[in-house]
């Protein structure tokens, strides 16, 4: 009996990347003729909105910072080099994703002008951290929001390596965590706007005329410094005149505990805003205030989302 040349899990992987790459090649050959649909478009520009992000700040941070700043600052030397391969990953992503844009018959938007506070080695990888996983999840929903087959298996092998990237960098820098839990939570693309609006100075009107976008949530804020089971202080503008301030919720998208609800404490102006976080909430959650507990669709939304970090040991321990 002859021997087949590949073991089955080497012929299985080979398979597995032809049917990757066709799906690559397809969405970056579509005719004329063939255009995208303007919701995928929209949701592709979105995410190059994100990928320019994450390669602005990489390519600044790498810039101004050297391997023995790095070092100087208690890093391992090994680590720069990692991030400028993260750094190539996220320029390629740009790349393709202008492509795609561009072959659906799209306008593809270009890069914003950025603000970036960070003024040391460790703020630089705490910044990326987030952005890594404000990605992740953006990835995440826009997978489930695509209807073209081909973007959903491109977005599914970004979001792969968006999470690794995510993951790496938490677990190997940062020393916390990989993961915050079982399942990944995803946004759609006014929560990720939302997210990332106090890094952006300027966006080419232009681009925003030609291929808008959705627009960001009003923005929350709440404190990091508090933990589960405490109260935790709440920054958001109730619009004037609403009737619904006394019955907001604040909702924990979590992935280690699901959705979870809790009221918003609101009295009055001269006391701040306050919710008391969930006790079994773990790594990182992002919270939305909205005026309906049952759901989170934009006419409920009163501002969100906001990143809540609450980093964790192997033991399970709150950092």
């Amino acid at each position: 009996m002859t021997r087949p040349k590949f073991p089955i899990l080497t012929q299985l992987i080979l398979l597995v990347l032809q049917l990757f790459l066709t799906n690559m090649i397809a969405a970056e050959s579509l005719s004329a003729g063939e255009t995208g649909s303007e919701e995928d478009i929209q949701i592709l520009n979105c995410a190059l909105y994100i990928e320019h992000l994450e390669s602005a700040l990489y390519s600044e941070g790498l810039s101004r910072f050297s391997v023995q700043n790095f070092v100087d600052a208690g890093l391992e030397p090994w680590m720069y080099g990692r991030l400028q391969q993260i750094l190539e990953h996220e320029e390629t992503h740009v790349n393709y994703l202008r492509t795609a844009v561009a072959n659906a018959g799209g306008h593809p938007i270009g890069r914003c002008a950025y603000n970036f506070p960070y003024d040391d080695p460790m703020s630089f990888v705490e910044l990326a951290s987030k952005f890594e996983t404000i990605g992740t999840a953006a990835y995440h929903g826009a997978s489930a929001m695509l209807t073209d087959e081909q973007y959903v298996s491109a977005s599914g092998a970004i979001l792969g390596i968006e999470a690794r990237h995510s993951g790496w960098i938490d677990s190997s820098v940062r020393k916390v965590s990989a993961w915050s839990g079982a399942f990944g939570v995803p946004l759609n693309c006014g929560q990720m706007l939302t997210l990332v609006s106090p890094y952006i100075e300027s966006c080419p009107s232009k681009d925003l005329e030609i291929s808008p976008l959705p627009k960001p949530y009003p923005p929350l804020t709440i404190s990091n410094l508090s933990r589960p089971n405490e109260l935790a202080s709440l920054s958001f503008t109730i619009p004037k005149n609403s009737t619904s301030s006394s019955s907001l919720s604040a909702i924990f998208l979590t992935s280690n505990a699901g959705v979870l609800t809790v009221p918003v404490d609101v009295q009055d102006e001269q006391k701040p805003i306050q919710v008391r976080i969930p006790e079994n909430v773990r790594g990182d959650a992002f919270v939305i205030i909205v005026n309906n507990a049952k759901d989170v669709l934009d006419e409920s939304i009163f501002a969100g989302p906001a990143l809540m970090r609450l980093d964790f040991d192997s033991a399970d321990r709150l950092e």
